[in-house]
């Protein structure tokens, strides 16, 4: 339609069109302009539907469908378009890219051949035409396309290139080794042939003639990345790891290797090595200042630091990691484990508090939210997360176990001695055998002075399997001091003293007992050295300054 613009050849024949037609036409011009390319279409159907033989109108459809991704509908509207303009040499290349673009090499092939009648020297025609018949698996033919593209344009470093790859699927290695070589006498600086004669020694097995393009390549193209990473893989192989790294450290100071390229190099030495080479940690630094906005390569750091044994680092990496992303999981979950290993409650309880909103539905989060906030005294917030936690434990009937045991602690503190029994029962249920849920139930019974047959039944149920772990033996003190047997409850406190190396609650309650046994200058010596080393009890003070015996307030 040369009225509008569109076609930069004639047409067979001008076709006069209405006003009201020309104005439709403009007004989906305009519409497509707007980037409003469903309302355009609209249009251009409509022009279609006045007129079938307006090829201008199709070729603008066909854009638009590609715009919306409708291929198919594109390429049958192009088609269209150049049927009834076949001399518009602009309609056809389009036409031919999207055969190729949808890999019918067939009919691109087809459509090529057409151009290249026109103009059997095009450049770009040639080149996509031999892209057409190396996919189509015609290699001689393709070759013979590169070397009419040859006699076009000259010879070129990318045209050999292509000639050389040709003649590597034909399995023709001499002639493909030829073309290198004479094309890199004629371009010597030219870097991408040495490249591609690098990769051809190491594929052909000449390795030493590859190491010696290589160092002439990095020599006339010092800030190629990648012919460091290549170097460093050489050296690697060898064993030598100095200038593995030192290869290395160049590639990553070059802008073309991607973060994804250098955090593989990285993670490959983690899998490889059981101790880490320091120069891993050296990288994995460089990185950080490279690319300090970077979540992955935080958490790479952590992951080095956490297996080279510093886990505080590796906390301190990780966190950064969620900082700069918080949609991993999985991270969250490393961080929280190292808080609660690190016994770090304040910021535990935080961070689970941060997870929680990003990802409801993990129940690993809700108890160590609990576990946390009993350790705070935050014994209300406890109950309210563990009690939605618990809802999340699904059919793990050990997880259910530790949340109900975690509520016990919650409710007892918060003084709901109801609800504490009931929990603390619940998780026994669930998990008879486990001893720290019976240690914890012991104790509580304990502390409220009922049940005490049944607390030194677990208690010694546990003991069975454990018998020098001197939290248990405590607790064992315990119930027996709160039975009035004092004597054999020092004795147990004893015990468990020789293996807790000066526990302060052990030490409180050999104190107690010595009270209780008629010795208030022995029981005050125990309770001094409990003060010492950070005993809890705040009525402590008062006991030794009045040589008398209170019960604990925690």
């Amino acid at each position: 339609m040369s009225a509008c613009g569109t076609s930069n050849k004639a047409v067979p024949q001008k076709i006069a069109f209405s006003p009201r037609y020309t104005e439709l036409f403009h007004e989906g011009v305009r519409t497509k302009e707007r980037r409003q390319y469903e309302n355009a279409i609209t249009i251009f159907e409509a022009c279609i539907s006045q007129n079938k033989n307006d090829d201008a109108a199709y070729f603008a459809l066909s854009e638009l469908y590609g715009y919306v991704n409708q291929k198919e509908k594109s390429i049958a509207a192009l088609e269209k378009a150049t049927e009834l303009d076949p001399r518009n040499v602009y309609y056809t290349q389009d036409l031919a890219l999207k055969y190729l673009a949808t890999n019918n090499y067939k009919l691109a092939s087809q459509t090529y051949q057409k151009l290249l009648k026109i103009n059997p020297r095009n450049p770009d025609w040639l080149i996509n035409y031999s892209e057409c018949l190396l996919k189509s698996n015609k290699l001689k033919e393709a070759f013979e396309t590169m070397e009419q593209l040859q006699m076009a344009l000259g010879e070129t470093p990318e045209i050999a290139i292509e000639k050389y790859k040709i003649k590597r699927y034909l399995h023709e290695d001499k002639a493909a080794e030829q073309i290198l070589l004479k094309a890199i006498e004629k371009f010597p600086s030219e870097n991408e042939l040495l490249a591609q004669m690098i990769d051809f020694y190491f594929e052909t097995k000449n390795d030493d003639a590859a190491v010696k393009l290589l160092f002439k390549l990095s020599k006339s193209d010092p800030k190629n990345g990648n012919v460091h990473l290549t170097l460093a893989q050489y050296y690697l192989e060898r064993g030598d790891k100095i200038n593995t790294y030192k290869e290395l450290i160049l590639a990553f100071q070059c802008p073309e290797i991607s973060l994804q390229t250098k955090t593989k190099s990285i993670t490959y030495f983690i899998d490889k090595q059981v101790t880490l080479d320091p120069q891993v940690l050296t990288l994995a630094n460089q990185l950080t200042l490279d690319h300090p906005t970077e979540a992955k390569v935080f958490t790479l750091l952590g992951d080095i630091q956490s297996k080279n044994g510093n886990d505080s680092s590796a906390l301190a990496a990780y966190h950064k990691a969620i900082e700069l992303d918080p949609s991993h999981y999985s991270i969250w979950e490393e961080v929280v484990i190292m808080e609660y290993e690190f016994h770090q409650y304040q910021q535990l309880f935080l961070d689970c508090k941060k997870a929680i909103e990003l990802f409801p539905t993990k129940n690993k989060l809700y108890l160590l939210a609990g576990v946390s906030a009993n350790q705070l005294k935050k014994y209300t917030e406890a109950i309210d997360l563990l009690e939605i936690g618990k809802e999340y434990a699904g059919k793990n009937v050990e997880l259910k176990a530790e949340f109900y045991a975690q509520l016990g602690q919650a409710y007892f503190k918060n003084k709901q001695q109801v609800e504490a029994n009931e929990s603390y029962a619940k998780a026994i249920e669930l998990a008879p055998t486990n001893q720290l849920n019976l240690n914890n139930y012991a104790y509580y019974l304990a502390n409220e002075k009922i049940e005490l047959d049944k607390a030194e039944r677990m208690i010694k149920e546990v003991l069975t399997l454990s018998p020098n772990d001197s939290h248990f033996l405590d607790t064992y003190g315990w119930i027996l001091f709160q039975q009035g047997k004092f004597v054999l409850a020092l004795t147990t406190f004893q015990q468990a003293q020789k293996n807790a190396q000066k526990e302060p609650l052990i030490l409180e309650h050999i104190g107690d007992c010595q009270f209780k046994l008629g010795n208030s200058n022995e029981a005050v010596i125990y309770w001094k050295l409990a003060l010492e080393k950070g005993a809890k009890n705040a009525i402590l003070p008062k006991k030794i300054e009045k040589k008398q015996y209170y019960e604990a307030v925690f």
